[in-house]
């Protein structure tokens, strides 16, 4: 080798270790400048998805309030955080359940639930005494309704009371009947229901519910026939039989089942066939005449298909006896086998009930708007101890003008069931609320008139054409910025 030289590289020799280091320090720097720009470009795609998710998200939800607001038919309550209306469901039925919007502050989630429910509810516990209570059985609760018409918390009317059951998966609304005598609005207001499954002897069934609390409420369902065996009111005489060859026309009314006779003296009698043994029957009549024997209003029970039975007659005799008779056919007057003094006043409306349990008969009477008495005669007789017919019962002698009005057959055990109500829950609605969508920063809601002028929702309800509703969409992480929609419901019936 030459001395100056510079030495040869032998051709299978790998890099040097300043080369190496050379060469790392220039890939990192190649690195270390694109590395940012991948972060960047990562992000800016997940700002854009999470801004186009919460567009979709705000628009999926006010899709929904905007289809159920054109249906809404009255505006309860608009506020920053609460929409509630009424909504027409147009599938038939002619519903109007309750429709609430709610935005939830501690989570941000527009919530949803649409019911028929209450704002308020008391538990109604039934409790059977020695005797079993069997299904079908027509039970009722005092309630003061009073109290609640007075606290703003029920409507005077009573539509807004209603009876339901919890079956262990869901809530059925029962049918619910005033009872005649007592009204709405007062301290002892009285509900009759029916019981969904039976009550063993001194057992206890808590599966009911008195809810009220929605002033706006529709009529609700009030089938007498739904709650007892039988109801009548007079204004049809389907079903009836006419068992007497008896003069006179029967007819019905407003005031109810309508009987006359100008001549003759018998027994006059409709039967209807429902099939039972212990009973009561209870009734509203009105009589008439000028003389003692053609006020004789009456009922029958426990009629046999040839006529074995009881007939109940008030004011027999000359206007002076309350009587119990025991009839093997129908066209006979049959045998006494009870009887009190009793009397009416002529063209004055009256009261009755006809209890039979086992051989126990028991009658009482009492005019409209005075206090319901104690029974006012008990017998025993074991002649009749079932039947299929109920009927109402006219006579002695002409002329006579007679009403039946209200006439109600219900099943009745001894002793009666006790009913107990539990103390008042608060917002107890049967149906929670929902998730819908979220999250929200703010809900708007603005109604308009016909002339797309600016009106309130509650007091203007039925004056709105139009209501405008804003969703303010935020991102929880606060890196995106909120995003309003927007959308407007034309009212199918302002």
């Amino acid at each position: 080798m030459r001395r100056g030289t510079a030495p040869m590289r032998h051709p299978q020799r790998g890099a040097t270790l300043a080369e190496l280091l050379v060469v790392a320090a220039v890939m990192a720097l190649v690195l270390g400048a694109l590395v940012p720009l991948f972060t960047i470009g990562q992000q800016t795609w997940n700002l854009a998805d999470r801004h186009a998710d919460m567009t979709q998200n705000g628009r999926r939800a006010l899709d929904k309030i905007i289809r159920d607001l054109r249906a809404a038919q009255s505006f309860q309550t608009v506020t920053p955080t609460l929409v509630r209306f009424r909504m027409a469901l147009g599938d038939g039925t002619g519903g109007t359940p309750t429709v609430e919007y709610q935005l939830n502050a501690a989570t941000g989630e527009l919530e949803h639930r649409t019911s028929a429910d209450y704002a308020y509810r008391r538990r109604i516990t039934v409790t059977a005494g020695s005797a079993p209570v069997p299904t079908d059985y027509s039970a009722s609760v005092v309630f003061n309704h009073a109290a609640l018409v007075a606290a703003g918390r029920s409507l005077a009317s009573g539509d807004d009371v209603r009876v339901l059951h919890w079956t262990g998966t869901k809530w059925v609304e029962l049918d619910r009947f005033k009872d005649i005598p007592t009204a709405w609005n007062t301290a002892t207001t009285r509900l009759w229901f029916r019981l969904q499954a039976p009550i063993p002897a001194l057992g206890a069934d808590s599966n009911y519910y008195l809810h009220y609390g929605d002033l706006a409420a529709d009529p609700p369902p009030a089938n007498g026939d739904y709650v007892f065996l039988d109801y009548e009111e007079g204004t049809t005489l389907a079903e009836w039989v006419d068992r007497d060859a008896c003069s006179g026309t029967y007819a019905t009314s407003p005031q109810g089942f309508t009987f006359n006779a100008s001549s003759g003296s018998c027994h006059r009698q409709l039967s209807k066939n429902v099939a039972h043994g212990d009973a009561e029957i209870f009734w509203e009549f009105w009589g008439s005449g000028t003389v003692g024997d053609s006020y004789q209003v009456g009922v029958s029970a426990r009629r046999s298909d040839t006529g074995v039975g009881y007939v109940l007659t008030l004011a027999d005799q000359g206007n002076t006896t309350l009587r119990i008779r025991y009839w093997t056919v129908w066209s006979t007057t049959g045998g006494a086998i009870a009887s009190t003094p009793a009397s009416v006043v002529p063209a004055t409306t009256y009261y009755g009930r006809f209890s039979l349990v086992g051989s126990t008969l028991r009658v009482k009477y009492w005019a409209v708007g005075s206090a319901e008495p104690g029974w006012m005669l008990t017998t025993t007789h074991s002649g009749a101890a079932s039947g299929n017919h109920y009927g109402q019962v006219d006579g002695y002698e002409a002329p006579m003008n007679h009403r039946h009005r209200h006439l109600i057959i219900r099943r009745r055990v001894e002793p009666e069931p006790s009913t107990a109500l539990g103390p008042e829950e608060a917002g107890a609605r049967l149906d929670a609320f929902q998730p819908l969508a979220g999250p929200f920063r703010s809900m708007g809601v603005q109604c308009f008139s016909a002339m797309g002028n600016p009106t309130g929702c509650g007091a203007g309800g039925p004056a709105v054409r139009s209501v405008q509703v804003s969703l303010t969409v935020m991102d929880p992480t606060g890196e995106v910025a909120d995003v309003v929609v927007t959308a407007r419901a034309y009212r199918q019936a302002p």
